[in-house]
């Protein structure tokens, strides 16, 4: 009974319940109706979408450079603070006569070294040549102390051969002298004895012999005994003269040894003289073509070091002018003529006047921006002209200034209709960075979410307002593109409608 009350109580508080949500949508749509007549309205229709990067920045100069002397001197003449100027012009320049004077003494000095080389290579010749006659008189005085000993060897193995041959024969003759000596002593002393034996026997025979044969056998024997001493003689004579000429032959022929042997040891003292002075000779030639060539060395380099001098003195002649790398305007400039300058110190700064424009990007911004991108230009002094530039570069190095993280850009104009960049202008630019065509759009302020979904106020024609699930696709500061849910020609509400309602 219980459970039956309480249905028919739920029943009845539903029912209730869907009668008011019915009441108050039908309210709300006359509501929106009533509203939609005085609200802003917009026809959805096609077009382009064009998402930018919009910052200021200034024109600068594409380069710009900072000069300062490396000499000191009076200041011949110098441009001033906003002067314009070509390339090649003379920007700042200083007296430099001690420069010429400095160039003159380094070009002598090189003149000088060219002059010391050149002697250094004649001497070099000459000492070549030395050595070559040198080593050919060496090789020529070898040949002949060689030749001259081999002659006096040979001489003395001549003296050597005689002297043996010659005492040889005399000892032969000798030998031969004492043998027919002998022979003859040994004849003679024989016939003597067979004289005596005959007389003897004479004697002793018994027949009466005449006396004159008796004499006859005594003079034979004397004979014989005088025959034998007169051969004796005549031998101790040829042995004498024998043994004599033997010796002779001996001495003459050690003297002729002795003639040879001497000249031979002075053809060996002469070949060692020879050579040690062809060592000297060539020693002194060699060492003569080292020190001639290491006078080539230091000639080398003394022009090398003349060559340098004289560089660094027109390097001083070249810095007391300085000219304009390109065309350009003087920053600032600190001498005037007449003035002395001092080095070191900055002289002249200029710039370029091939301009450029230079810009912060935030940090956000700069992930869609890459070089080569269009942007539009506006100068505060000439805001009613715009003109075009290219990103050029990105600065991959990031400033924070008061937390706020930017990189530098910067924007190169491109010809056309430019008007005069004057420099630190301040300037506004518009980078596109990204976009679509023939789309349908619709103001980005018109398009509201609810749990996750997006969604317009559609106008009907009856006014009344149609709450629409869109699909949305590229957008900018001002419109977002209509993928789905809505036609072109469908009008809708500016802002929400409900918005619109909670604050009524």
């Amino acid at each position: 009974m219980v459970n039956k009350i309480t249905g028919k109580i739920f029943f009845i508080i539903t029912a209730i319940a869907i009668i008011i949500m019915a009441s108050f949508n039908l309210s709300a749509c006359n509501r929106l109706g009533d509203i939609s007549k005085n609200l802003d309205t917009f026809e959805v229709t096609k077009g382009d979408i064009i998402q930018t990067v919009t910052t200021s920045g200034y024109v600068d100069s594409s380069e710009q450079n900072d000069y300062s002397l490396s000499a000191s001197g009076k200041v011949l003449s110098a441009l001033s603070k906003g002067d314009t100027f070509s390339k090649d012009d003379v920007l700042i320049e200083i007296d430099n006569s001690r420069q010429e004077l400095l160039i003159a003494q380094a070009e002598e000095n090189l003149n000088t070294a060219k002059n010391s080389m050149a002697l250094a290579r004649i001497s070099y010749q000459q000492a070549l040549d030395a050595n070559h006659i040198a080593i050919q008189l060496a090789e020529t005085n070898t040949s002949l102390a060689e030749q001259a000993s081999q002659s006096a060897y040979k001489a003395l193995e001549d003296a050597n051969d005689l002297a043996k041959k010659s005492e040889e024969s005399a000892y032969t003759a000798l030998e031969n002298t004492t043998n027919i000596a002998s022979w003859s002593i040994t004849s003679a002393k024989s016939a003597w004895d067979e004289a005596e034996k005959i007389l003897e026997e004479a004697k002793k025979d018994t027949t009466p012999l005449s006396d004159l044969v008796i004499a006859q056998y005594e003079a034979n024997a004397n004979n014989a005994e005088a025959n034998y001493e007169a051969v004796i003689a005549q031998y101790n004579a040829n042995i004498d003269t024998s043994e004599g000429t033997y010796e002779s032959t001996k001495s003459q022929s050690r003297s002729s040894t002795d003639t040879a042997k001497s000249a031979y040891e002075k053809s060996l003292l002469n070949q060692s003289s020879t050579y040690w002075s062809n060592l000297s000779s060539t020693q002194s030639a060699a060492s003569q073509i080292e020190v001639v060539a290491k006078n080539i060395e230091q000639a080398g380099t003394q022009i090398k070091l003349s060559e340098i001098n004289l560089e660094l003195a027109k390097l001083d002649m070249d810095s007391s002018v300085i000219r304009a790398p390109y065309n350009g305007i003087v920053l600032s400039s600190i001498y005037k003529e007449g003035q002395y300058a001092s080095p070191g110190i900055n002289a002249i700064s200029i710039i370029s006047s091939d301009f450029i424009i230079k810009t912060d990007v935030n940090e956000i911004d700069i992930v869609n921006l890459q070089i080569g991108q269009d942007a539009d230009i506006k100068l505060d002094a000439y805001y009613e002209n715009e003109f075009s530039g290219k990103i050029i570069k990105i600065s991959p190095i990031s400033s924070n200034i008061g937390g706020v993280v930017s990189f530098e850009l910067t924007v190169k104009p491109e010809a056309g209709n430019i008007p005069e960049l004057l420099y630190g202008l301040s300037a506004s630019l518009t980078i596109t960075t990204s976009g679509v065509e023939d789309v349908l759009f619709v103001p980005i302020q018109s398009v509201y979410e609810e749990d996750g979904k997006s969604y317009v106020d559609l106008v009907a024609e009856d006014a009344v307002t149609e709450k629409k699930e869109v699909t949305t696709g590229m957008f900018n500061y001002d419109f977002i593109e209509i993928k789905s849910g809505l036609n072109e020609g469908d009008v809708i509400l500016i802002s929400s409608a409900i918005s619109n309602i909670s604050g009524s």
